[in-house]
């Protein structure tokens, strides 16, 4: 995944239409985690999705995640012969691994103009909501990476590019519209090495932004 550094960047915009889903794509062996929010979510739902649970004033709302994977079994440590005879000794343990909590990230559906760079109105809605889960007191300085996918049609090199400039364009809408601090966004874009729905590698199901909290 290529990482872009937003200054000098911030005004690209992208043209696509990014329905939300998710489910493991065979085209990357880390399975794609992200919740799949509607065409329209609240920002109740929103904020369960990016930061784990809803709060004050929402209804009891969390979002259901992929179980944590569970710890490597690893084998029982070897202790070297002449430390075992010694008396009083105490054979060596390995420290019992513990499981990263699943990733919290969301899938969202953000609509743009075929072949244009501005982002349609309700679009724009969806994003004013996530800017005010972004800025609310429960995310703290939460940093968020915005990813952006393309579907199968054209070259690689052209859907990397499209989908990096997919994800500058959330990135710019939340930090010009609702001046979010830059240092907490990064941009980057996977094209088409993870389509949502493989089988159908031109379905509009496969153009999408996806937001991952990368803690503070």
């Amino acid at each position: 995944m290529r990482v872009i550094p937003l200054a000098g960047l911030a005004g690209l915009l992208i043209a696509a239409a990014l329905p939300a889903l998710a489910q493991t794509s065979p085209l990357n062996a880390s399975p794609m985690t992200a919740v799949p929010l509607g065409p329209n979510p609240s920002e109740c739902e929103i904020q369960a999705a990016l930061l784990g649970v809803a709060g004050p004033g929402c209804p009891p709302l969390r979002m259901q995640r992929p179980a944590a994977p569970p710890p490597a079994v690893l084998p029982p440590a070897v202790v070297p012969p002449l430390a075992a005879a010694k008396p009083g000794a105490i054979p060596a343990q390995a420290a019992a691994p513990v499981a990263a909590p699943p990733e919290l990230k969301a899938a969202f559906r953000v609509e743009f103009d075929f072949n244009a760079t501005a982002i349609r109105s309700e679009s724009r809605v969806i994003l004013d909501r996530v800017a005010a889960v972004m800025t609310a007191p429960a995310a703290g300085s939460t940093r968020f990476r915005v990813v952006g996918h393309t579907d199968a049609v054209g070259g690689d090199a052209a859907n990397l590019a499209l989908s990096e400039r997919r994800a500058l364009a959330v990135v710019a809408y939340l930090t010009g519209h609702h001046h979010i601090a830059a240092n907490r966004l990064e941009a980057s874009g996977r094209g088409m090495r993870e389509l949502l729905l493989p089988d159908q590698p031109t379905a509009a199901a496969n153009r999408r932004v996806e937001i991952v909290n990368l803690g503070e």
